[in-house]
């Protein structure tokens, strides 16, 4: 008995070193399920990352690697997305196995919100914290400041809520802090000034009410607004801060050739397009069809330009060589198509009609219809499904950056964007929100009816179609540009797609 007692002391003190050594070597958690955090268990594999076909394989118990953080790949890493999309702090996106910019930005937002060194680095007290039941769901308020106050503060700008675009800098504020109170009130939600995630949520659901300039709307901010409608040749009348028919019309062009909702007020939408550099000034041309062609040539018949039953809203030859004969009549440039002055002339009391009365013939024509279509050919480089498909390729890889619109770095709508603009589809900028609404182009109703080179949006993402039932897409999770399988995800999140392009190769119209 005493040999034995002997021997089980010196047992007990060999593993008690092979503990302490192991445990300054590495550090491993055990693969936990929800909300239970065991204790790391004694490892004397030096290796830090298990071998990728060892991970497939290995059950609940396998070793994973402490800390974890950016660069770690490891099945334990799609449950710590999940959880981060679950309480708000991450992008709702398909959650994969790599820890990467991405993951490291929720993770700090999730230590800022417990109060904790804001590293970035899932520790076991992160772990632990984010794996409970008494978890804090994302929250932000007054004197907190990070790149996700800048995204939220370009929502309540896009709403309008805030109105100008230096008040989108990184600080939680006193501006915003009322630009999210009047959100709320105007929400009936409860106006505390605070993003929680309730708030949050409603900020980006269609049912978000924003802030619309209309006629009764500041005259310091409305002028503001017809100033740049002038300088992109939709407005002509006085800039006044005056909201008055004239001004209301102009808006309603500027919507109707920009993709955007033609109401004639200038909303989140409207206000978002206008205030950026891609803002599409005025531009009519062979092959256009739109109520806003319809408009210019009811302009033309009135001044004896073009018959009336031409006025049918296609921009087809007769009315370029109606637009032609005005241009030469008027002193302006002979292009055959409209831009911002010929508008403006076309408009105003000055307009001189024409005294030989409308075009009829083909010896009428003022410029011949092959020179337009030559001009035409030289200003538009219009690329195909290929292209669009070849271009989206390219970008594979590039990091992901909420906001961004290239040429190195995306977000998922930046990258849409960015590839339609590639291949000579001009497309204003607009938030994946703001692409549910878009009128330019073919809308395809049904996920099953998805082609290669449409465009797909989901709740809060979008991405381009690809070929084999596959897309690719700017992800947060991955924090990259990916190409991966279409598979049920999508489906059940599937909102609208849009067809860019027709069979016959031209671009669709919606």
């Amino acid at each position: 008995m005493h040999y034995f007692n002997k021997k089980l002391v010196c047992f007990a003190c060999t593993f008690a070193s092979i503990f302490l050594f192991s445990c300054q070597n590495n550090v491993f958690y055990s693969d936990v399920p929800k909300n239970d955090i065991k204790i790391p268990i004694v490892s004397i594999d030096k290796t830090n990352v298990l071998d990728i076909d060892t991970i497939s394989k290995a059950d609940s118990n396998s070793l994973i690697p402490a800390p974890l953080k950016k660069g770690t790949e490891h099945q334990i890493v799609t449950r710590i997305q999940s959880r981060l999309m679950e309480l708000g702090f991450m992008e709702e996106d398909k959650a994969t196995s790599y820890f990467g910019d991405s993951t490291e930005d929720a993770i700090k937002k999730f230590e800022r919100q417990l109060g904790l060194p804001i590293d970035g680095i899932c520790s076991l007290e992160v772990y632990s914290n984010l794996m409970s039941k008494n978890a804090p769901t994302y929250e932000v308020k007054r004197g907190y400041q990070g790149d996700d106050i800048k995204i939220l503060q370009q929502q309540l700008y896009e709403l309008s809520y805030l109105l100008y675009e230096d008040d989108v800098n990184g600080f939680f504020g006193k501006k915003t802090e009322t630009a999210v109170t009047e959100m709320q009130k105007s929400n009936n939600l409860d106006p505390t000034g605070t993003i929680n995630l309730n708030t949050l949520n409603f900020l980006y659901s269609e049912n978000v009410k924003a802030y619309t300039i209309t006629n009764k709307s500041d005259p310091s901010i409305i002028k503001t607004y017809q100033i740049k409608l002038r300088d992109l040749g939709y407005y002509f009348g006085e800039c006044n801060g005056f909201y008055g028919d004239d001004f209301r019309m102009a808006v309603r062009i500027y919507q109707l050739n920009n993709s955007q909702l033609s109401d004639g007020f200038i909303g989140p939408s409207t206000k978002f397009s206008l205030d950026s550099k891609y803002a599409r000034p005025f531009s009519m041309f062979i092959g256009q069809r739109s109520q806003n062609v319809k408009l210019v040539q009811e302009r033309l018949v009135a001044l004896n330009y073009l018959e009336e039953s031409q006025a049918k809203g296609y921009y087809g030859e007769f009315t370029a060589q109606a637009v032609a004969l005005f241009q030469q009549n008027n002193g302006l440039e002979v292009t055959g198509a409209v831009n911002g002055e010929t508008n403006r002339v076309l408009n105003s009391d000055e307009a001189i009609p024409s005294e030989e009365g409308p075009i009829k013939f083909v010896r009428d024509f003022v410029i011949d219809t092959i020179e337009i279509q030559k001009r035409l050919a030289q200003t538009q480089n219009i690329g195909n499904v290929e292209d669009l498909l070849k271009v989206s390729m390219l970008k594979l890889g590039c990091k992901y950056v909420w906001g961004s619109r290239g040429p190195n770095t995306f977000d998922c709508s930046g990258f849409v964007f960015w590839c339609l603009n590639q291949v000579g589809v001009s497309v204003n900028y607009m938030t994946t929100y703001n692409w549910r609404f878009c009128t330019q182009f073919e809308r395809v109703e049904k996920f099953e009816d998805l082609i290669p080179g449409d465009l797909l949006v989901i709740n809060g993402h979008m991405g381009i179609v690809s070929e084999n039932e596959t897309i690719v897409d700017a992800s947060s999770s991955n924090g990259k540009v990916v190409h991966r399988d279409l598979d049920e995800w999508w489906r059940e999140r599937f909102i609208i797609g849009f067809r860019i392009f027709s069979e016959d190769g031209q671009i669709t119209e919606g």
